[in-house]
């Protein structure tokens, strides 16, 4: 839909590839490629329309087959880009467009938030755009006296940035039924729900392919050291990780045994400028440790026919049929749903902190069984 009205059938039929890209670290972006179809006084539809113009409200909502709508962009018109040929029928227009963040990545500015922790500080700036908000609390309160927290740069860049360094992620999600948008600063889900497995080499098998890489080479650890200017002491970040493992065991003590063994003392890395304040150090050491224990990826491709669903970014999902070692939970990180020349398909990015199973995971669920999330 663009500003609330759905395309007309006619601009519809000219639609022939869209895609749209997801994950925890950027704004989600679409992007929809429309033939160019010349009217007899030398308009192009749907381009000379004033359909697409500046920020124009876009929302997409995407049915996997025998599974249920979803509401899977709602943002607005960044870029328009006619294409033209010789032959008419190779000429087309793409429009691309970004979620909320883009309203909040228009303006740079200068703000102080006096006595605000992190998430309360992401409240108020959302809040500038009447946005809902959804959010975990964090550690440090950043006093007016003391350490007072400022902001030089966009809303966008400033609210990630403060969910970087205390471990969270910062994005924007439509509900899946309603479509209505809510901006989440929160850590990564690993304890949620899973959504339906996802299978190869099974009799329900869903994923056309699935790649692993583990990355053993470390750090796994974190630590920082920083001086307090108001307390007059030192105050340290001794890494400890946070989030749940995803599986077995976390990989820090598998990876640092393996370095150990070659001749490393320790796999540690420095945290770089720490804030100079005890709960906020202790909070960065462990979102520094808990992102490099991230160090089992997958990446794959699925046939959402088969899934009966869509898979969604930001949340957990079972992998089976790949062996005891890479079978599990995972956390999708990222995911791309494209629709071209009449096939629905997704590839994603996800990843683990850990190998083997933990003995409590559940396979078997299908998108039947799972709820819309």
């Amino acid at each position: 839909m663009f500003d609330g009205k759905r395309l007309e059938a006619g601009v519809l039929g000219l639609l022939t590839r869209l895609e749209v890209r997801e994950s925890d670290a950027d704004a989600t972006v679409a992007a929809l490629r429309f033939n160019l179809s010349q009217l007899p006084d030398g308009e192009f539809s749907p381009v000379d329309e004033e359909l697409f113009t500046p920020a124009a409200h876009l929302s997409l909502d995407v049915e996997a087959p025998g599974g249920n709508p979803v509401r899977l962009f709602d943002g607005y018109v960044t870029h328009v880009r006619p294409h033209f040929e010789r032959i008419e029928s190779n000429c087309y227009v793409e429009i691309l467009a970004m979620d909320s963040a883009l309203l909040l990545a228009a303006e740079e500015r200068v703000a102080s938030y006096p006595d605000m922790t992190d998430a309360e500080a992401a409240e108020q700036i959302f809040g500038r755009y009447n946005i809902p908000f959804s959010s975990e609390p964090t550690a440090a309160r950043h006093e007016a006296d003391k350490q007072l927290l400022m902001q030089r740069g966009t809303d966008w860049d400033f609210v990630r940035r403060l969910a970087r360094r205390n471990g969270f992620v910062c994005y924007l999600e439509p509900d899946a039924v309603s479509g209505s948008v809510t901006a989440f600063f929160k850590p990564r889900d690993v304890t949620g729900t899973p959504q339906a497995d996802l299978s190869v080499l099974r009799e329900d098998a869903n994923l056309l392919w699935i790649d692993f890489q583990f990355v053993s080479s470390g750090p796994v650890r974190a630590r920082g050291v920083a001086i307090d200017p108001i307390e007059k002491r030192l105050v340290r970040a001794d890494g400890e990780p946070v989030l749940a493992p995803l599986g077995d065991a976390l990989l820090d003590g598998e990876v640092e045994s393996g370095l150990k063994s070659a001749g490393v003392k320790e796999a540690v890395t420095l945290l770089r400028d720490p804030p100079p304040l005890g709960e906020a150090i202790a909070s960065a050491g462990a979102a520094a440790t808990d992102r490099a224990l991230f160090a089992v990826e997958a990446r794959g491709e699925l046939d959402p026919a088969l899934y009966r669903n869509l898979l969604r970014a930001r949340r957990p999902v079972l992998v089976k049929g790949v062996g005891r070692r890479f079978a599990g939970a995972y956390y999708v990180r990222a995911v791309r749903t494209t629709f071209e020349e009449g096939a629905l398909r997704q590839s994603f990015v996800a990843e683990r902190n850990a190998t083997g199973l933990s003995g409590g995971e559940e396979f078997g669920k299908s998108a039947e069984e799972v709820p819309a999330q």
